[in-house]
């Protein structure tokens, strides 16, 4: 693990802790740099390190009546089973449909959660003395000091691949410092 990291986790041992995961920023970055958070070891790191008060996990997902593979749409359903036994809080919200071109054939689904991750920061912050945040977006740094007023601390944690300038200068972990600890491995039959 990061020196840094280290040290970061020893200063916010045991504060009283919320999660929230921005799961289209972090399923990207993912996919891009080829190795994927295991969410039950991501939680179990947490324990370990914070009272985690809760571990909330903002997911798009597909619009009724979209013609989506079978298989493709019971795996993303499956996916939310699985977080919420494991102890998520799962917020999701449909998908939109942003299209590329006049003919309306080429499009990409999006789903934008960050006012409604801010908000929900703001609503829960009685109780708690640290709030984490686990996404790569930028929008969220002016959490850092309206948090700090109110004598909370914020702490990002997201891939350094991904991550923007301004998430340097305000506490962070990079998942690549704790990947070890928090890596899916596939499981392989013997």
């Amino acid at each position: 693990m990061d020196i840094k990291a280290e040290k970061i986790l020893l200063k916010y041992k045991n504060k009283k802790a919320a999660v929230f995961i921005d799961d289209a920023n972090m399923f990207h970055a993912q996919r891009e740099i080829g190795w994927f958070v295991d969410w039950k070891k991501f939680k179990y790191f947490l324990e370990n390190n914070f009272k985690v008060k809760f571990i909330r996990y903002y997911r798009g997902i597909y619009p009724k009546g979209e013609k989506i593979d079978k298989k493709v749409k019971e795996k993303h359903e499956n996916y939310a089973k699985i977080l919420t036994r494991l102890g998520f809080d799962v917020v999701q919200r449909a998908l939109k449909k942003i299209y590329l071109d006049k003919e309306k054939k080429k499009f990409i689904y999006k789903c934008d959660f960050d006012a409604e991750i801010g908000y929900d920061i703001a609503l829960n912050l009685e109780g708690i003395d640290l709030v984490i945040l686990v996404s790569g977006d930028s929008d969220f740094t002016c959490f850092s000091d309206k948090l700090l007023k109110q004598k909370k601390n914020f702490l990002i944690m997201c891939f350094e691949y991904k991550a923007p300038w301004e998430f340097r200068r305000i506490h962070h972990i990079f998942l690549e410092d704790i990947k070890e600890s928090i890596i899916f491995q596939k499981k392989t039959r013997p």
